[in-house]
């Protein structure tokens, strides 16, 4: 596979005098500046659902799907352009746009994007004893294609915008790969946690629960961060990624239809972390053969 990856972009220069007071710390500490304004607020938000659930808000349980969408495009991608707006200035904010749309890399990159994930946790799932069924496979797999657009048109595009295309890879620049994702998948997990406890979990149940949580999320993070650098940064590959993601361990989604056995949620993170061994084993050998791995840019 191969694909054109950038050169890390420098922020813009700011003048001898600069911005001052709260314009001047965003531009310093950006990531900081996003996750300030977004946890709190997504707190806020997704804890609707749990206080609706245990009876403390009137109404009876609510659907979160509403509420993870508000987050998204309401608070979290005005948050983000307006932020690296002041950090980087328009040419940041259409440089960062401009990543949710970048679709042209390697044919092979994007059979990875689509197919790694549901085709890898279906191999582990009948590693496992799981049976494949490949019943009304031609119309399970129609509709799955549909779900897939609108899961990335209606909210993954514009939420790796903010994780993989702002934090993640500002966070890359500063401080490598595996760190950036370890440290992206804290505030992606931390931001979720509401969501948990719109659930009948016992103690021990809930502590899976979060456990859970943060190894996928770090799990998926790696391998976003690896796709990122094998895409050329395109937020839209991972945004599909994340979607297949979705697809492979969620309830009633196409794997899980396909394979026996109940929600297949190990063996869609054992997928996870096979195929981030491939992908680094990729850039590895295309390091070793002269290439260029670097961080993907801003822009």
């Amino acid at each position: 596979m191969s694909a054109i990856e950038h050169t890390p972009a420098p922020p813009p220069p700011r003048t001898a005098a600069g911005p001052r007071g709260l314009r001047a710390w965003v531009g310093r500490h950006p990531v900081t500046a996003l996750l300030a304004v977004t946890l709190p607020v997504g707190w806020a938000l997704l804890a609707v659902p749990a206080l609706a659930f245990h009876g403390i808000v009137p109404g009876g349980p609510l659907p979160d799907e509403p509420f993870v969408l508000a987050l998204t495009l309401l608070v979290m991608l005005p948050t983000v352009v307006a932020v690296t707006s002041v950090a980087d200035g328009r040419a940041g904010v259409r440089a960062l746009l401009a990543r949710a749309v970048r679709w042209r890399f390697g044919v092979g990159q994007w059979v990875a994007v689509l197919l790694a994930l549901p085709v890898t946790t279906l191999a582990v799932g009948a590693a496992l004893g799981r049976s494949v069924t490949a019943a009304e496979l031609p119309s399970l797999l129609g509709g799955a294609l549909v779900d897939l657009v609108i899961a990335v048109v209606v909210i993954n595009l514009w939420e790796e915008t903010v994780w993989a295309g702002f934090v993640q890879t500002r966070l890359e620049h500063r401080h490598g790969l595996v760190a950036a994702a370890v440290l992206t998948a804290v505030a992606f997990a931390g931001i979720h946690l509401p969501m948990l406890l719109a659930t009948e979990l016992t103690a021990s149940g809930l502590l899976g629960a979060v456990a859970y949580l943060f190894l996928a999320a770090v799990l998926v993070r790696l391998v976003v961060g690896l796709f990122l650098r094998l895409t050329a940064g395109s937020v839209l590959a991972v945004a599909v990624l994340h979607a297949t993601f979705n697809a492979s361990s969620g309830e009633g989604d196409v794997v899980d239809e396909l394979l026996s056995g109940g929600q297949p949620v190990l063996p869609a993170v054992a997928a996870v972390a096979l195929v981030a061994a491939v992908a680094a084993v990729l850039l590895a050998r295309r390091r070793a053969a002269g290439g260029r791995a670097e961080a993907p840019a801003r822009g």
